[in-house]
């Protein structure tokens, strides 16, 4: 029998994972328009993901520096 006890947690982790792969897909293309030509994909990310490619990418960066530092500290 399977095992279906944490199954919220990984459905978040999966769903950051995938956030995380289109924004880097969005950040390299976001100037480009999207194949309907109606947006670009910086406009598309935050059409689908709720905030800004820059404010994420910001956010992204911090939360990595902050873990380095925790790791570096804890060596």
């Amino acid at each position: 029998m399977r095992d279906y006890s944490n199954w919220k947690e990984q459905y978040e982790k999966d769903q950051e994972n995938r956030r995380l792969c289109f924004a880097r897909f969005c950040w390299v293309n976001r100037y480009n328009l999207t194949p309907s030509k109606k947006s670009t994909w910086e406009e598309r990310f935050e059409e689908m993901e709720g905030i800004s490619l820059s404010r994420y990418a910001g956010e992204r960066m911090r939360e990595r520096s902050r873990k380095e530092k925790q790791e570096s500290r804890s060596k």
